[in-house]
């Protein structure tokens, strides 16, 4: 759940607000479109922490809004489970407050960054007496904040013990209130009924602080003595994570181990996921404690997850859990097993990692991805006309402008959205591969012009696997096409990237960019009309071409990288025979009925690159 957009501030206010879009359908009985609720706090941090629970009582009263259901009377076991329910919410709660705090090192990075801002004037100092108050208050505050949030804890305790002598329900009251709206109930305020539900939840609210306090104090094995507060029957209470032993407290050594193996996006893209577990499985659940129960009840939990649902306003400020039970309302598509497997994997990698640094004992995601089709590829070649059409497309014999590449004209762009198809269709390379090229990477080796795909050279650049890295030789028709004239013009600039003009997008893809403007053009001139074709199809028209060519997929995997790694392939040093016999499986790709005479003589030039 993405909380950036649910926190706010209003009319100049330094106090940060919950905010939360009213879905349409219920917008005329709430009686607006947005609702708004003070944190109490200026502190960004904190406001993060407390927002979770405003945004989940309001979900729950659109919950009771959209039943409009016959109220119920409860049963002594529905009490039960919404006060372990509550004291859960409440202990999940105050274990977000306790990872939301800095460490000692964090702490000690802030201090030199405020001594920082000081020493470069952007903290004035000097004689200024609230200036060096301000900067050690922000200083006490972070090294103070355990010792300030259990003071705040105990207090709160004796205020609750108090009340619930008195039977004074004030303080859960709009717990209450959203409970009872969330399960329907016929309790009426200020009666009996709800008075004992009121004093279930100050029971499950001092318990749940009891088990803050002694966490605090490093132990995590303590339970409820209040014989009310238990799981329901059948249930188990989950276990508690010591500090350094929770799922959110490992990722953060998982990420720095794995930073020269996984690119930024990856990484960024991974956390997400694993967030997202954890708001299913409970953020106080220790790594070592998840189980195949819970990969099995997440993986079926995502099969009927809705896509892109941080997109779709409905689902604002809406938990994992609810979203589902939301969607299963408005009928969203849902996640494809390709996807659920995805998650699988990032969760998996974690997993390995844990075990491998003592943090877990059986791996429990091992056996557990979704069983895929082997089937055919969906995704198909080009077929001979489509490769016409591409080639003799207004980007290849003259377009309008550079921007309007669909459009007949006199302008030839020859950047990488000339060279990248080409260049995947004699080589069956994928578009990251291509994308990532080095200068470097296109030389001679014995007298002979190839093109190395290998992770070296740029910490940037990687490959789908260590086997991907390979060495192919140039195709004589790129040579024909011009392409060692426009390396030649390329490396004269002093770049280092054969495709310098290619930029990553806003999350770090590299070919985030050009992935779509190839999706758009083939469109725009009439060749994509369905997912069957895109840029990878280049890749499998080359596998075909080999095949005609009276090759056996197990002779060419190699010039497609579906091998082991190995060390040529990483350095792209190969025997004489090795280069000659990769010479000859090029030369034998054709494609019948393409002709691109009509490019040979083509003057390469750049429009705007």
């Amino acid at each position: 759940m993405c909380l950036a957009s649910n926190i706010a501030r209003r009319n100049g206010s330094a106090v940060y607000y919950a905010r939360l879009g009213v879905p349409k359908d219920l917008q005329a009985v709430v009686g607006a479109k947005e609702k708004w609720e003070s944190l109490r706090t200026k502190d960004a941090r904190e406001a993060k922490v407390r927002v979770l629970d405003v945004l989940k009582r309001w979900n729950d009263e659109f919950d009771a809004l959209r039943r409009g259901l016959a109220s119920k009377e409860p049963t002594p076991e529905d009490i039960q489970a919404a006060t372990w329910e509550h004291y859960q919410s409440e202990l999940e709660h105050h274990q977000r407050e306790r990872q939301g705090r800095l460490n000692e090192q964090e702490i000690e990075v802030e201090t030199r960054r405020i001594i920082k801002d000081v020493e470069e004037g952007r903290l004035p100092w000097g004689d200024d007496p609230l200036s060096q108050v301000s900067a050690a208050a922000e200083l006490t505050g972070l090294r103070n904040a355990a010792e300030r949030q259990g003071r705040s804890r105990a207090i709160r305790k004796q205020i609750l013990e108090k009340h619930l002598g008195k039977n004074e329900p004030v303080l859960v009251r709009d717990a209450a209130h959203a409970l009872i709206a969330r399960e329907n109930w016929a309790i009426e305020p200020n009666t009996e009924a709800f008075k004992a539900l009121c004093g279930n939840l100050l029971r499950a609210e001092i318990e749940a602080l009891t088990r803050a306090e002694e966490q605090d104090r490093g132990n995590f094995a303590g339970r409820p003595t209040d014989e009310f507060i238990k799981p329901p029957a059948g249930k188990i209470a989950a276990p508690v994570a010591a500090p350094g032993e929770g799922i959110r407290d490992l990722l953060d050594a998982y990420e720095a181990d794995n930073r020269k193996r996984l690119t930024a996006d990856t990484i960024r893209v991974n956390r997400q996921v694993i967030e997202m577990f954890v708001e299913f499985a409970g953020a106080t659940l220790p790594a070592r404690a998840i189980t195949k129960d819970h990969v099995f009840a997440w993986k079926s939990a995502l099969r009927r997850y809705p896509t892109r649902a941080a997109e779709i306003g409905a689902f604002q400020g809406m938990a994992f859990k609810k979203i589902i039970a939301e969607n299963e309302r408005l009928k969203r598509p849902t996640l494809s097993d390709k996807t659920v497997n995805r998650y699988l994997s990032a969760l998996g990698g974690f997993c390995t990692w844990a075990q491998k640094n003592g943090k877990m004992g059986d791996h429990p995601v091992n056996g557990m991805l979704i069983e895929k089709d082997r089937g055919p590829s969906k995704v198909r070649p080009y077929t001979s006309d489509q490769l016409t059409a591409i080639f003799r497309s207004p980007l290849f014999t003259g377009c309008l402008s550079d921007e309007r590449e669909h459009k007949p004209g006199d302008v030839r762009p020859r950047d990488h959205r000339y060279w990248l198809p080409l260049l995947s269709l004699y080589t069956g390379a994928r578009m990251g591969e291509l994308a990532q090229l080095l200068i470097n990477d296109v030389r001679q080796d014995r007298g002979q012009w190839i093109i190395h795909i290998t992770r070296e050279g740029d910490h940037t650049k990687s490959t789908k696997t260590a086997g991907s890295q390979r060495v192919i030789p140039l195709h004589s028709e790129l040579e024909r096409l011009g392409f060692l004239i426009f390396h030649a013009q390329q490396a004269a600039t002093g770049n280092k990237r054969l495709f310098p003009e290619i930029v990553p997008d806003a999350r770090g893809q590299l070919t985030g960019n050009v992935s779509r403007w190839w999706g758009r053009y083939v469109e725009r001139i009439g060749v994509k009309n369905d997912t069957s074709v895109n840029f990878h199809s280049f890749r499998h028209g080359m596998a075909d071409a080999l095949r005609r060519a009276g090759y056996r997929d197990e002779e060419f995997g190699f010039l497609l990288g579906h091998t082991q790694a190995t060390t040529t392939g990483r350095y792209g040093i190969l025997s004489e025979g090795d280069l000659t016999q990769r010479r000859k499986m090029i030369d034998a790709v054709n494609f019948p009925g393409l002709d691109l005479s009509h490019l040979h003589t083509t003057v390469i030039q750049s429009s705007s690159h």
